[in-house]
């Protein structure tokens, strides 16, 4: 039975098409293969020339115009059956990356983070990705204006700047929802706020919100114990409904969380432990971010004068790998931290006296304990 790898490239973007391609990997190269968000453009493009020259695939396109008279799924779809007609052979099984309804020709399997599990899939991944980023290349000598060789139609700062200066080309999709705001005017990118909490978040929300259409990620697995965490979230659910935006809130998992730090959980407050601890919640960030079209990711953990901000920054810069872009501001700033006390203040919400993981906690506690014997010895 012959297997093969699907997956698309150029879902989520403002411009140009999508991209899907069909691989049928030869076993000696599943380790070469990785998810191609994983990879940097250097090594794709080095991996896309071994598989266009030993392993069986097919490439598909749907154009802008397609996706915006069928739909992106269809338009998926469509793209998909391209893509098996440039086959010298036919798979027997078409194993693809994600979740679609799809009526396809080839018996298929749909595999929810199948790039990052199958080597097929991850192959198809790489084609489709590099294939999809040379015809936006191309696409920047026809529309020099949009920069498309930077950006590949995805909406970054840069692409948003020059969609205010020049408007938009025959390649945007006319019925995404940003586009179709650049053409009425009323355009706001999407931000995804991660947030560690409602005192934290409240300056930094009013902040961001007459600039970005914000949705609220509360993704903090390091808060210990449970009923600390289920108040922390309680508070949350309150102030977003006070702004009416929407809350998106992951399983709480500490169990993947503790994997993470385990080797510095002797570490002080401050250390490298927590640079992993932030990391990880903005990896998770990030991810959701690509995969709902947010243009722009950040998180509310600057507000506080206990975190670096240059660290932080340099994990979201890092991120932007995945094409999605980190909005870069250190809320502590312009008198954040202080707007958040009185904010705080106002809406009558619990100001914790430790970050969150029961390190910080233990940590808070024998600071107290030591700040009482120094009282006492005085």
């Amino acid at each position: 039975m012959l297997i093969a790898g699907v997956d698309e490239a150029g879902r989520g973007p403002w411009a140009g098409p999508i991209v899907s391609a069909v691989c049928i990997l030869p076993k000696k190269l599943n380790l070469i293969v990785k998810d191609s968000k994983v990879l940097t453009q250097k090594k794709r493009e080095e991996i896309y020339k071994i598989l266009t020259k030993h392993s069986i695939y097919g490439i598909g396109i749907a154009t802008c115009k397609e996706i915006d008279r069928f739909g992106i799924v269809k338009a998926f779809e469509l793209s998909i059956k391209r893509a098996l007609l440039f086959m010298p052979k036919k798979p027997d099984l078409l194993l693809i990356d994600g979740k679609d309804h799809l009526n396809l020709p080839v018996k298929f399997k749909s595999i929810i983070d199948g790039d990052s599990k199958i080597a097929c899939i991850s192959a198809a991944s790489i084609l489709a990705k590099v294939s999809r980023d040379h015809h936006m290349i191309l696409m920047s000598q026809k529309y020099p204006n949009y920069a498309f060789d930077q950006h590949k139609g995805y909406g970054t700062k840069k692409h948003i700047e020059l969609l205010e200066k020049f408007g938009i080309c025959d390649i945007h999709r006319k019925s995404f929802e940003p586009i179709k705001q650049f053409i009425n005017g009323t355009f706001k990118p999407k931000l995804l706020l991660h947030a560690c909490c409602a005192p934290c978040a409240t300056s930094v929300i009013e902040r961001l919100k007459e600039k970005f259409r914000l949705s609220i990620f509360f993704f903090n697995p390091n808060i210990q114990p449970k009923k600390e965490y289920e108040l922390r979230l309680k508070e949350m659910i309150e102030l977003c409904k006070y702004h009416n935006l929407e809350l998106i809130v992951p399983e709480y998992d500490p169990k993947e969380w503790f994997k993470k730090v385990k080797l510095y959980k002797n570490y002080p407050e401050g250390s490298k432990r927590c640079t992993l601890c932030y990391a990880y919640r903005l990896y998770k960030t990030a991810v959701f971010a690509k995969k709902h079209n947010f243009e722009y990711f950040t998180t509310t953990l600057s507000v506080s004068p206990l975190k670096k901000y240059n660290t932080i920054l340099q994990i979201g810069k890092t991120l932007e790998s995945l094409n999605v872009r980190f909005f870069e501001e250190d809320f502590k700033k312009k008198d954040g931290f202080k707007r958040s006390c009185e904010l705080s203040k106002e809406f009558n919400f619990y100001r914790q006296n430790y970050c969150g993981c029961v390190y910080s906690y233990h940590e808070s506690i024998n600071r107290k304990l030591k700040k009482q014997a120094q009282s006492n010895a005085n």
